[in-house]
């Protein structure tokens, strides 16, 4: 395996390598029920793969967790979930939450463009198909 080195020092895997990572059916099924809540998939440019982003707030973190450990082979070696404080002045309250950020991959490209036209997120026309009782768990 050829690792290249980010300008962060973090090790990322070649093209080749990427290509190879597939998603089992049981985590495709979860990727669906998040993305109907709170994951979302971004693409830095058209041509890029995708990322998956996953949060919750810190009063979640217990499932925050587990989501995190089905999505931990896709993360970077050795990442580290973020935590974060926003201040929504629409209400004056503060918030704080977990999330994490996937390795940019080919696997989350068929994602991005089953949820997202013009980059707007948008249920699919087959979601009655997509979704599954594991699905819907999450």
């Amino acid at each position: 395996m050829l690792l290249t080195c980010s300008t962060k020092g973090i090790s990322r895997l070649t093209s080749a390598e990427r290509a190879l990572i597939t998603i089992p059916d049981d985590i495709k099924d979860v990727i669906i029920g998040i993305l109907l809540g709170d994951a979302h998939i971004s693409r830095i440019s058209p041509t890029a793969n995708s990322i998956l982003v996953y949060g919750q707030t810190t009063k979640h973190k217990e499932y925050f967790d587990f989501v995190y450990n089905l999505f931990k082979p896709f993360c970077a070696k050795d990442y580290i979930p973020q935590f974060k404080t926003i201040n929504d002045k629409r209400n004056n309250k503060t918030y704080t939450s977990f999330h994490f950020i996937t390795m940019q991959l080919p696997c989350f490209n068929v994602f991005r463009e089953m949820f997202y036209v013009s980059n707007i997120k948008v249920l699919p026309t087959n979601i009655y198909d997509l979704l599954t009782p594991r699905g819907l768990a999450f």
